[in-house]
């Protein structure tokens, strides 16, 4: 008998888990079983292929020749396999069922202000996909999606990488705040040489909002002085209300604070500097069902909240 006719589906889902984490322990966790099952999965798989598919040097695990050739077509019978699943789901009305969580990373502010509005609309409309979110700066997330951690990121600059299929989700306008006393609050036109005598409250090294207020001034040829690295939007937020400078942060993350007065937005020129937020991807892994679920979803909040903003002006 070929070995092939031996081999499971779920063998294959539980190898392409541990390939991408490379860890038993965090392949279970992800998976929702015990280590060792796991590994007891992947030795059934070694001895129906006669293969050695992973090797322990030291305290690292790590793929062989064949295990990485093998990962690469595990991936896309996998995929194939959830699709068939979900196209019998549809035929018969069903919802979506997934075998494994969705996997999201976002950028702090998307993550933070955006995205747990959306989640709760999406788990209302498909409430048997699991999805897990982290928020990080753009820098995290970005080594979250060569890590095989996530299957899609959000960020508001598309991540560097080889093989990456992005696309444009939302507008993210980056307005310059300050608090109300402040006294460049309702001039006109502020000009960006009168903006760079002030001192800056930002995020620290990796963040995409700072890397655009960044190359902002170095086109200008302007300096830009730091007086405080903060680690969250939120503990910007409340020094700048406390008069210790100035910042520059999403519109959107300012919305409630500007509505209530505790912060105001600088009439800058050049500003707001208009940036957008992306979902990206790596082509080399193939969808699962519930990804493209989630895909579809985003592109019809993209579609209505520029329909609404359209209307508003």
């Amino acid at each position: 008998m070929h070995w092939s006719r031996l081999v499971t589906i779920h063998q294959l889902r539980v190898f392409c888990a541990v390939s991408r984490l490379l860890s038993y322990t965090r392949a279970a966790e992800e998976l929702g079983c015990k280590q060792p099952t796991v590994s007891a999965m992947v030795a059934e798989l070694e001895r129906a292929t006669q293969l050695t598919l992973l090797e322990q040097r030291g305290k690292h695990l790590t793929l062989t020749d064949e295990g990485r050739e093998l990962y690469a077509h595990a991936q896309q019978v996998v995929a194939a396999a959830d699709e068939a699943w979900q196209a019998l789901a549809e035929q018969r009305g069903n919802v979506l069922v997934v075998s494994r969580p969705l996997r999201v990373a976002a950028d702090t502010t998307v993550g933070t202000y955006v995205m747990p509005r959306l989640l709760g609309a999406f788990h209302r409309r498909n409430p048997n996909v699991a999805l897990h979110l982290s928020v990080a700066n753009r820098a995290a997330v970005r080594a979250s999606l060569l890590a095989g951690e996530v299957d899609l990121v959000i960020s508001g600059r598309p991540p560097e990488v080889d093989g990456l299929v992005a696309e444009p989700f939302l507008a993210n306008p980056l307005v310059a705040i300050a608090s109300p006393e402040h006294e460049l609050v309702g001039q006109s036109q502020v000009s960006l040489p009168r903006l760079a005598e002030e001192v800056f409250l930002l995020r620290e090294d990796g963040s995409g909002t700072r890397a655009a207020l960044e190359e902002v001034f170095e086109i200008a040829g302007l300096p830009l002085k730091v007086g405080m690295v903060l680690g969250h939007v939120e503990a910007i937020k409340r020094a700048v209300a406390a008069k210790l400078g100035v910042s520059i942060l999403s519109a959107l993350a300012v919305q409630r604070e500007v509505q209530y007065h505790t912060l105001a937005i600088l009439d800058v020129e050049q500003f707001p500097i208009q940036r957008r937020w992306y979902i990206a991807r790596l082509a080399e892994r193939p969808l699962t069902a519930s990804a493209n679920v989630f895909i579809d979803f985003l592109h019809e909040y993209k579609q209505k909240s520029e329909q609404s903003r359209d209307v508003g002006q």
